[in-house]
């Protein structure tokens, strides 16, 4: 937030000073100053409350340039035209926007990279199977509403996308996995998905089961201490049978170990061109408040294997620059729709986050790698400068909405109405502060 911040209250002061307004403060955060240092005219500051940031102009409203009768006011804030003062305080919004729209551009340059979207089958009675059919061979989703889609993530968001917009129904265009030529175009319903359920995984929902290549029960790392580790087995040893039942891949081997904890179980396994047949005893662990079997080892993972169903889609400057702008444009009108639907309760509040969540999701997109991290970045710069456009008293927005009342009337708004206006902002701004961290505090309390 302490970048985004400082990209915000960037845009205001370099517009100010493109005009020539005196910037007093440009501050991080809020309250007392735990670093500051003075560079010209400006004290830059880090204040410790990190929820925002502000720049401070030259005005003579504030009461202090009297103590300054030296003071040039001819580059005080107050003393700009509307037009002026408009550029500076959107100037903040607009470069949020921008930074958003650079970083989405810079993740389609470098490249996007996922699972493609393949599915061999559809869940019973599922939307899917019910428009689509029997489906009797791999398919792999090509466009989303017409918009194309390359990896399952980019389904979710169309998905998701259709659902804030209220769309009964999505278009499918479908491909054979094996033969492209093979073409499907179908419709299925959303009726079933609730946009008040974050944990639903919509995928499933709408009964798309992703398919994914069979691995063999090759051994890849044994645990320390676990049975395979106790009864001798190596990396690379492949599960023939267990107790006489043959197995034919890893899924199979995990769920029949699954369903015998502390049994006595007879393995049969290929080491090298020698089979051999071992006796142990599963141990058992508990998992979603059942006891299940433990063996102690993860599947080898041939990467040949998964390449066919990997996705990386590499886009010109050009065109990435206008797939970013594509991005930015629908994020922005997935926020605003959001936004209005809660306002008239058609969404509930409770998915509205706070900086708790904030700082949850940024640390998890950190452990996933730059490009998660860049994607909530941009998200988030995206949503400051939303928010900030927003015509709330405080916020950006609401200062513009005061600068067009002044435009047409050809007078500014009476000083006792605007002052009003800023409190009762203040009081929304908290109060919004307020239950955003409460539903932080739920959410993460309710795991």
């Amino acid at each position: 937030m302490g970048i985004l911040v400082t990209i915000h209250e960037w845009g205001h002061y370099a517009v100010a000073r493109f005009f020539n307004i005196k910037v007093v403060d440009f501050s991080i955060g809020f309250g007392k100053a735990i670093f500051s240092f003075k560079r010209g005219e400006t004290n830059f500051k880090v204040a410790m409350i990190p929820l925002g940031g502000f720049v401070k102009f030259l005005d003579e409203r504030d009461g202090t340039s009297v103590m300054n009768p030296k003071e040039d006011y001819s580059r005080a804030f107050n003393r700009q035209s509307v037009f002026v003062r408009f550029a500076v305080v959107i100037a903040g919004p607009l470069v949020n926007l921008i930074f958003a729209w650079m970083i989405f551009s810079l993740i389609y340059f470098s490249g996007v990279s996922g699972v493609k979207p393949v599915f061999a089958k559809a869940t019973d009675s599922s939307p899917l199977s019910i428009m689509a059919g029997n489906i009797q061979e791999p398919r792999q989703i090509t466009n989303i509403n017409d918009k194309k889609v390359n990896t399952w993530r980019e389904v979710e968001q169309q998905v998701l996308l259709s659902l804030i917009n209220k769309s009964p129904l999505i278009t499918v265009t479908t491909k054979s996995f094996l033969d492209s030529s093979r073409v499907n175009k179908f419709e299925i319903s959303l009726t079933n998905l609730d946009i008040n359920s974050p944990k639903q995984n919509r995928i499933r929902e709408l009964g798309f089961v992703p398919d994914l290549p069979t691995l063999p029960a090759v051994l890849g790392n044994i645990s320390p201490n676990s049975p395979a580790n106790k009864s001798g087995f190596i990396v690379g040893d492949k599960i023939l049978a267990v107790d006489g039942v043959a197995i034919k891949s890893w899924s199979s081997f995990v769920k029949l170990v699954r369903k015998s904890p502390n049994k006595l179980l007879q393995v049969k396994f290929y080491r090298k061109e020698i089979i051999g047949t071992t006796s142990l005893i599963i141990s058992s662990r508990e998992y979603a408040s059942q006891e299940i079997g433990y063996f102690g080892a993860s599947v080898f993972f041939d990467e040949q294997v998964y390449q066919p169903y990997r996705s990386k889609s590499n886009y010109s400057f050009v065109d990435s620059i206008k797939l970013g702008y594509e991005h930015g444009f629908d994020m922005v009108k997935m926020t605003l729709v959001m936004l209005k639907r809660m306002v008239i309760g058609e969404v509930d509040v409770s998915n509205l986050s706070g900086p708790i969540s904030i700082a949850d999701y940024s640390g998890k997109a950190l452990q996933l790698g730059w490009v998660s991290f860049l994607s909530l970045l941009g998200l988030l710069s995206l949503s400051l400068g939303v928010l900030n456009l927003l015509p709330i008293p405080v916020l950006d927005g609401g200062n513009l909405v005061l600068y067009i009342v002044e435009i047409v009337k050809g007078t500014p708004l009476k000083a006792r109405y605007e002052v009003f206006l800023q409190q009762f902002g203040v009081l929304l701004i908290f109060s919004l502060t307020f239950f955003a961290i409460f539903n932080d505090v739920v959410r993460i309390s309710n795991g």
